[in-house]
Formats: structure tokens, sequence, C-alpha cells
């Protein structure tokens, strides 16, 4: 069983490369994000969570069949930048979000990808809904390293797309090249720009407990 320390640290380790790889003609799958819906509640008199529900949209830009992983053993960091005007000056908020089971339902290891898999004829397009969450707080000094203030904001997803290790993503890549081609890397989606703003009338956030 892979633990989850694991799974974050090869995932964390695959961004870093990725990000600090060279600008290279655009990846033949594209990451597009758009925001269905904001919600609010209230933590404190001065502090609220804010949820918002994404549509991630995967399009294949390619002229071959692209295999996919959809299960649930996904990461999703998030970076929230202020707006260019906001009154509480530029600043970046960093989440990571994840979707982690021990163990997926369906091996993956396999001569053929399985129902965990999908495959993404050229031109297809790919869509699937998340939440994140994200405090909001009244004041810059309240602000901290994970909440944002109010006003104008740029969100961008970084997602996984592959949970196991480099060595067995290479293994299926040459199983199943007859079939498509095995997608492993990290995408990185285009800023889109949102208004945070805390509603007069807030009811309170429910406890988890």
């Amino acid at each position: 069983m892979i633990q989850p320390l694991v799974i974050t640290l090869f995932w964390l380790s695959a961004v870093a490369s990725v990000l600090a790889q060279p600008k290279s003609p655009r990846p033949p799958l594209e990451l597009t994000v758009a925001i269905v819906s904001q919600s609010y509640c209230a933590m404190t008199a001065d502090s609220s969570s804010l949820e918002m529900r994404l549509k991630l949209r995967y399009r294949n830009l390619g002229t071959q069949k692209l295999i996919l992983y959809k299960g649930h053993d996904l990461f999703y960091q998030t970076k929230i930048r202020s707006a260019p005007g906001n009154p509480f000056g530029p600043y970046e908020v960093w989440v990571l979000n994840s979707r982690y089971f021990d163990e997926e339902i369906e091996r993956i290891d396999r001569t053929a990808p399985g129902k965990v898999f999908l495959t993404l004829a050229p031109g297809a397009v790919y869509e699937r809904d998340i939440m994140i969450g994200v405090g909001l707080v009244a004041g810059k000094e309240n602000r901290g390293d994970s909440s944002i203030n109010a006003g104008d904001h740029a969100l961008s997803l970084t997602v996984s797309t592959w949970y196991q290790s480099r060595a067995m993503a290479q293994k299926l890549r040459q199983e199943w090249q007859k079939k498509g081609l095995l997608w492993a890397d990290p995408l990185v989606s285009a800023p889109v720009r949102f208004v945070a703003q805390r509603p007069k009338l807030l009811a309170p956030c429910k406890s988890n407990n």
C-alpha cells in the first residue's frame, strides 16, 4: 500500500519538475477551469469560509488518443493571487486539496486500461467538478498564509493526473501504446478571475463533528 505522504511528495516533486521546465510548444492535453458557484458561511465575526465549485475541462489538442486516469487518488493545488488594484496589496495563497483513498478500487497494472481510465480522442473533452475552500478575513493583518481578503483575485489550478510511480507510468505507456498515449504529467490551468465578497447576512458554518 502506498502511503499518502509518499504520494504527496512524489506529486509535489513532479509539479516542481514541470514548473521548472523551460516553456515549450503547447502540450497536447489542455486544462481549463471555470467557477460554477461560490458560497460563504461565517466562522467568526471577522472571518468566513468561501467554497467554490469548479468545473475542470480536459481537452485533447493533439493528433493521437490520450489515456487519462479518472479515479479518485488525485491532488489539486490552488493558487489564488490578488488582482492589481486590490486595496490589501499583492499577495498569493496556495491551498493543497486531495481526493485520496488508501487503495484504488480497480487494479491499475493491467494489460489494457480499466474503468478508472478514459480515452480522449483528438478534439474530445472530459469534464469533472471539484470543490475547493479558502478562508476570507476582514483585515490585512488577520490574513495569514491560508486566507484571502475581499476583492478581485485570479485563481489557477495545478492538477495531478497520476498517483503511481513514474516507473509504473512508463511501463503502462509502453504496454498500452497501441490504444493511446498514457498521460501522467501534472497540468496547470490559465488563471480565471473572481471576486471575493462576504455577504452582509451569513449563516454559521456547519460543524463536521
